[in-house]
């Protein structure tokens, strides 16, 4: 170490002893408990009286997901051309009013709703699309196959953008364009006669398809060069980052090299062999990079699990924290759930536990064989939804095999998968636990908290001038905020102000602070 350099001035105010107690950003708003970043994971330290002691540790707790609670999207009456099923697509809050775009599979269309709670919705007749001789129904006509998103940088004519998958069944010797029903020949006799067939191949190539419109509602085109020839297998979530000034989509990896590579020869993309998640970002809407493999199943999961599809969503009140709700496939049971994932950079993702959380349904209810949830909005009571739809039949069967090995099959349904605001996740304790929150920027002049507590259960909380460097475990609170003095919380409260014997002025604490937190 170069103890004598003479330090030039700069932006960086370097850190405190033990560099993991430099202050953290606080925005000033609710720091969400979702990952290890805010938990302190402790030392054993000497004390001042010469005592080798633990200190802040977590100890008793654990990060816990809080599962979906469900609420059914009601329409003021029912359809001829929705009795088939339907699936959420597009759902948007504009003006004070819920807007829903929705796939309906019988006619094989879109369908426009609107609501003012979220709950309780209203067919729109556009009087676009012709069903049984008649317009006099809720179908958008030249509909986008792919998720609409609004790009604020964009000319006014393509204000509103969508992402999809194309695909075609091709004769790999002259790439001939095939029909489905010689696709089908083709590919049963390869794979039943394996090497003894000697007929004509077929492959599937895939590409990403790009349309513009300038409301969202009409003039959709589609842009007539693919955005990238490779294969994105559909579910593809794309939108605008005004941070960064550029467009980015999840997909799936499907085989094809990114953009970025790392080290040596290895391109984990071209050898994933189960979907997965996948980023890229371009500055040219019309033309994609490879993407990057960011979240894929590992060993601590089940190991026939794949993840279908990439539902990102902001979350709600905050830029630098992301969610995503991956439908989950288990192969062995041909069953599918969701997960939740979080991300700070929308690059690196983590799932606080590897179980479902929009679970499916119990046996008849419509929604005990596939689930899948979407999108994150704030609903006029206050709760936070994901819309979800879901199957009464198993994956990988063939259409004809339906009826036989499902004859209580019930049409796809959709609704809410609510949470109270924040509580997708927390620390939760069975008995008593502690834990502590590392030094963070003071914002605001009181603390507050979401928590919940049973019956007989409470919340005590102490505050420090900031976070022991692990030569300093002893450091003292500071006086008037410690466990002993703070009144402490019980019930089940989403905003509660911290008080200490009534006090709850911290204005005085200084600007920075690590706060102790034991529960029981």
């Amino acid at each position: 170490m170069n103890e004598h350099r003479v330090m030039p001035p700069g932006p960086w105010q370097g850190f405190f002893p033990g560099d993991w107690v430099r202050p953290r950003s606080n925005p000033g708003t609710w720091m969400p408990l979702i990952d290890v970043s805010e938990i302190f994971p402790g030392n054993r330290s000497v004390s001042r009286q010469g005592e080798y002691n633990l200190y802040d540790s977590p100890v008793g707790v654990e990060l816990k997901i809080e599962e979906a609670t469900k609420a059914p999207i009601v329409f003021d009456s029912e359809v001829e051309w929705e009795k088939e099923g339907v699936t959420p697509s597009d759902l948007w809050v504009e003006e004070g009013r819920y807007h829903m775009f929705y796939y309906t599979s019988g006619p094989d269309a879109y369908c426009y709703a609107v609501s003012d709670d979220g709950y309780h919705w209203t067919r729109v007749e556009l009087g676009e699309v012709e069903y049984k001789g008649s317009k006099k129904n809720n179908m958008h006509a030249n509909h986008p196959e792919g998720g609409i998103f609004e790009d604020p940088s964009a000319s006014p004519e393509e204000r509103f953008k969508a992402v999809g998958a194309g695909a075609g069944w091709f004769d790999p010797d002259n790439w001939g364009k095939l029909d489905e029903e010689e696709a089908r020949k083709r590919w049963n006799a390869m794979h039943y006669e394996g090497n003894d067939y000697e007929g004509p191949k077929v492959v599937l190539r895939g590409w990403m398809i790009g349309w513009t419109s300038p409301d969202r509602f009409h003039g959709w085109k589609q842009i007539e060069e693919p955005l990238a020839d490779y294969s994105v297998n559909g579910g593809v979530n794309a939108g605008y980052d005004e941070a960064s000034g550029t467009y980015f989509a999840y997909m799936q990896p499907q085989g094809f090299p990114p953009e970025s590579i790392g080290i040596g020869t290895g391109v984990q993309e071209v050898e994933m062999v189960r979907r997965a998640n996948s980023f890229c970002r371009t500055k040219d809407f019309r033309k994609w990079p490879g993407s990057k493999l960011i979240m894929h199943p590992d060993s601590q999961d089940p190991l026939d699990i794949a993840f279908y599809a990439h539902s990102y969503f902001p979350y709600p009140g905050r830029t630098d924290l992301h969610g995503m709700l991956t439908p989950v496939f288990h192969h062995m049971t041909g069953q599918m759930d969701a997960q939740i994932a979080f991300s700070r950079d929308g690059l690196i993702w983590y799932r606080p536990e590897r179980r479902p959380i929009v679970t499916l349904g119990p046996p008849g209810s419509g929604e005990d064989c596939m689930i899948g949830a979407s999108g994150v909005v704030e609903l006029g009571d206050g709760r936070w939804g994901a819309t979800y739809w879901a199957e009464s039949q198993l994956h990988n069967v063939k259409k004809e095999s339906v009826d036989t090995l499902f004859p209580q099959k019930q049409p796809r349904k959709m609704g809410w998968a609510l949470w109270e605001p924040h509580r997708f996740c927390g620390f939760d304790a069975q008995t008593e636990g502690r834990f502590t929150i590392p030094t963070i920027h003071r914002r605001n002049n009181e603390l507050r908290l979401n928590y919940r507590c049973q019956p007989g259960g409470w919340v005590s909380v102490e505050l420090m001038h900031m976070m022991p460097s692990m030569m300093h475990g002893d450091v003292d609170p500071l006086a008037g905020f410690t466990f002993e003095e703070c009144d402490r919380l019980t019930d089940d409260a989403f905003d509660q102000v911290v008080t200490w014997q009534g006090n709850s002025d911290i204005s005085g604490i200084g600007d920075i602070v690590a706060i102790r937190l034991k529960m029981f």
